[in-house]
């Protein structure tokens, strides 16, 4: 995935009382947390798989992030880590594209639980039925992008790329059914690969959701401050919170 950007995505601003303030796209914030998450993964694979030169069977994302065995403490970490980022990234930007719209007082409800499920399967790597907060955190997460795309197709003028989304997301949705099919023991459809293997092509799509998403969002900059917070820019209709402006005084 290639992101072409005609301006920088960190801009600054001087303020009165702490200098320089520094600003980010909220676009680029989004799938940065999402690119992070999956070299993470990445990385996790190829510490776990050629450093620690575990069988040829393709491990599962919670073996790469579980803390036990070799090199589990930095795997663990790396993992805990690139979760946590994209959480709050995804949060600070999904929460105001939710904000305004039908039924937004639900789908914020529905990220607080998809960001916190995610989270605790993060944690509980080790637990013996963590197959259920993962797959919980996973439905929460589909039920989170069919909103934001819900209430995105009113108001984007990104229609090119809102379709795009559509459709990964409708290839995510059979992928992770296919996950929970193949690892709950529902169905053994020999045509099918493994569910380890179809687990990293969900992360894959996963990305690519946001990414594509980040392109149909209204134009904001995530504003570096205590806290952090978004303000729109003044180009067309925006699902985001329009702050007033700040009169200036010479």
């Amino acid at each position: 995935i290639f992101l072409v950007l005609s301006d920088p995505p960190i801009s600054y601003s001087r303020t009165s009382n702490f200098g320089m303030q520094a600003s980010f796209d909220a676009g680029c914030l989004l799938s940065l947390g999402a690119l992070m998450r999956l070299a993470a993964a990445a990385l996790n694979y190829e510490i776990y798989c050629i450093l620690d030169g575990s069988p040829s069977t393709v491990p599962s994302i919670t073996e790469l992030s579980d803390h036990t065995g070799h090199y589990g403490t930095y795997r663990f970490s790396i993992s805990l880590a690139s979760v946590i980022f994209s959480d709050l990234c995804c949060y600070l930007v999904l929460s105001h594209a939710m904000s305004h719209g039908p039924f937004s007082f639900h789908f914020q409800w529905l990220l607080v639980a998809s960001c916190f499920l995610d989270l605790l399967q993060a944690l509980t790597t080790s637990f013996r039925y963590h197959y259920l907060p993962i797959q919980l955190a996973g439905l929460s997460m589909c039920l989170t992008l069919l909103g934001t795309l819900q209430l995105l197709w009113p108001i984007s003028s990104c229609k090119r790329a809102l379709r795009v989304a559509t459709v990964l997301f409708t290839l995510l949705c059979v992928d992770l059914l296919a996950v929970a099919i193949l690892h709950n023991h529902w169905a053994a459809p020999r045509s099918l690969p493994s569910w380890t293997s179809l687990e990293y092509l969900g992360l894959a799509l996963y990305t690519a959701v946001l990414v594509t998403i980040s392109y149909a969002l209204p134009p904001a900059l995530v504003k570096f401050d205590c806290p952090p917070h978004l303000v729109p820019l003044e180009c067309g209709n925006s699902l985001l919170p329009q702050h007033q402006k700040r009169k200036s005084h010479k």
